[in-house]
């Protein structure tokens, strides 16, 4: 399997990285999707969004399985830290306190067809949505001390933005830090713009039945 090298970093950004977490140089880079808590003990908290576990601060998260007979991540088995190269991919929940990031994804890796699976991991940076307020996004950035990105649009809007720009997103993946913030900012616009004009299209079409509905129900 060939693996991306690790980018690197701006001057001042070893500060922000967790000091026990090492820096690996050929870690794999993908994108994936958390939660953060509602609740106020919760609210710093990256939540894995299927498992409901949280990921820890300031240290990698090592894979686990019920399984006895191997280790994360097992080639007959679904175990493992889990992320993708296409963003447009993801799958999401109903929630507004998802998150979209990159994680770097280390020690035994498993390369599949859509993405990876590995036995350790840990986030590179995050991007929350407009669901998250400015105080939380930085809380978080301080718990897990990666940059965390403000959104203006929904992180589900965004990843399939990026699934429709694999450059860009690639960029994202495995570009600096510095280029990251720069390009999220330098295209927010327009994906605010076609975010805005995808919620008219839809609220548009929603217009008709719910007219029908009502006539509908007025008959009764």
């Amino acid at each position: 399997m060939t693996v991306p090298p690790r980018p690197d970093r701006r001057d001042g950004a070893a500060d922000t990285a967790p000091a026990s977490v090492p820096d690996v140089p050929d870690a794999v880079l993908g994108w994936r999707t958390w939660r953060v808590g509602r609740r106020a003990q919760r609210r710093t908290e990256l939540i894995a969004p299927l498992a409901g576990a949280p990921w820890p601060a300031a240290r990698p998260l090592v894979a686990s399985c019920g399984s006895r007979n191997h280790t994360p991540p097992g080639d007959t088995c679904r175990c493992g830290l889990y992320a993708v190269a296409d963003p447009g991919i993801l799958e999401w929940g109903p929630s507004d306190h998802e998150v979209l990031g990159v994680v770097a994804l280390w020690g035994q890796v498993v390369e599949g067809a859509r993405g990876w699976r590995a036995s350790r991991g840990y986030p590179r940076f995050l991007v929350t949505g407009p669901g998250i307020a400015g105080e939380q996004r930085a809380a978080l950035a301080r718990r897990y001390r990666v940059p965390v990105h403000p959104s203006e649009v929904p992180p589900k809007m965004l990843a399939r933005l990026l699934g429709g720009d694999r450059a860009l997103a690639d960029t994202l993946r495995l570009g600096p830090d510095v280029e990251v913030e720069a390009l999220l900012a330098a295209h927010m616009p327009d994906w605010v713009d076609r975010w805005q004009a995808g919620c008219l299209v839809n609220d548009t079409a929603r217009r008709p039945r719910l007219a029908v509905l009502g006539r509908s129900w007025r008959r009764r």
